[in-house]
């Protein structure tokens, strides 16, 4: 899997899956109520919604551990 960008067919495909679920999750907490089930479906939502994001967030983190590493030479 590429952390660049979602190149493929299959990970354009699985991403848009993991955004559908997260909405359909997201939808089903709020109507669940604020009790296990709604905090349980609410956190399987966030969990999606990474998901579809995968490859931005790899390329966030990439970009803060760069700026995080101290430059050699100088």
């Amino acid at each position: 899997m590429s952390l660049r960008s979602p190149d493929s067919l299959g990970e354009k495909i699985s991403s848009a899956a993991f955004l559908g679920m997260a909405l359909w999750l997201g939808l089903e907490a709020l109507g669940a109520g604020p009790g296990l089930r709604g905090i349980a479906l609410g956190l399987s939502a966030l969990m999606c919604l990474a998901g579809a994001f995968r490859f931005a967030l790899g390329r966030l983190l990439r970009r803060l551990r760069r700026a995080r590493k101290p430059r050699r030479g100088g």
